[in-house]
């Protein structure tokens, strides 16, 4: 079973002064970062999540990091370390690293790059290839807009060779304070070898952190500004954290992941990784992460919407109060 064990701390105070002992018992959890005003608000949603965790036959983690930076985390395998592949999540770390490299250059997002017909590879996900065969000229921020929005793999491949590399690219979120972060591949590479989708991989907490992170500095510029913008229009995963939570936010910015399936029948992945705003102002990053999963694509889309759910209820209930 998935379900959290709990701990009974028993605790006995000697108090002298009264001449009588009484016996104290506490309920702690695995998961930290619980606040002292909202125990049994936040326990409830670590339980729900575990429940939802127990209807799918695969590695499942889970965080979420809150405004005030509380978090909730689940992984199967009890430890907030356990990292999982990201798949094109990564394309997020991607756009902070490519913005970054811009930024620091002078270079503008409108900026032209030529695109040949040899970077259009046809064995992948690609509408910038399918509206543009024979490739032509593209700007920094068209090709990001493709990644990002449609989850493009050749402009992601593209960004990589024109831009930030991999290891550029990983360095990059390595120096912002995310150590917990591996990126070595390319859209090529894994499709090339479905071993290597196990090479750019995170912690789900660490993801979370990463994207409440950005999202405190989303206004300090030009290139923030448009990375914030551009994911809050996000194509791909409408079935993923925004299904159940779309008409309730005021906002949701998001960046899916999609594995293919091994030999064994089970997907490599199904992830989202997002940032909700709560219409009083609130938010909280989520990280879903679903990988080796024997169950359908359909059932871990569940999860991840139900997942997202529940925390935006936590935030939208639960927490109020405090």
């Amino acid at each position: 079973m998935k379900i959290r064990k709990k701990t009974i701390l028993l605790a006995v105070l000697n108090l002298a002064a009264a001449a009588a002992i009484g016996i104290i018992a506490g309920l702690m959890y695995r998961y930290r970062d619980r606040p002292d005003n909202d125990p049994e608000g936040k326990g409830r949603l670590e339980d729900r999540i575990a429940e939802l965790a127990e209807s799918l036959d695969a590695r499942v983690g889970v965080a979420a990091v809150c405004g005030d930076g509380s978090a909730v985390t689940y992984t199967d395998s009890g430890t907030d370390a356990a990292v999982f592949p990201m798949l094109s999540v990564f394309k997020f770390h991607q756009a902070l690293a490519v913005c970054d490299s811009l930024g620091r250059a002078g270079i503008p997002l409108d900026e032209k790059v030529t695109v040949t017909r040899r970077q259009l590879h046809g064995n992948t996900w690609s509408p910038l290839r399918d509206a543009h065969p024979d490739g032509g000229r593209f700007s920094y921020r068209e090709l990001m807009e493709y990644t990002l929005v449609q989850s493009d793999n050749n402009a992601c491949d593209i960004l990589f060779e024109t831009v930030t590399s991999p290891y550029e690219t990983e360095r990059y979120i390595h120096s912002a304070g995310f150590g917990d972060v591996r990126i070595e591949c390319t859209e090529e590479m894994m499709h090339e070898n479905l071993s290597d989708c196990y090479r750019n991989c995170t912690s789900p907490v660490s993801a979370a952190r990463l994207m409440a992170w950005f999202y405190s500095r989303r206004d300090s510029g030009p290139y923030s500004a448009f990375l914030w913008n551009t994911m809050s229009g996000c194509a791909t995963g409408q079935s993923r954290i925004p299904k159940y939570i779309s008409g309730k936010a005021s906002a949701i910015a998001h960046k899916t992941g999609t594995g293919d399936v091994l030999p064994d029948g089970r997907i490599i992945g199904v992830n989202d990784l997002g940032l909700v705003e709560l219409p009083d102002g609130r938010y909280f990053a989520i990280a879903v992460f679903v990988s080796d999963a024997a169950s359908t694509m359909q059932e871990c889309e569940e999860f991840i919407a139900l997942a997202a759910e529940a925390v935006y209820e936590y935030m939208a209930e639960e927490r109020i109060k405090g």
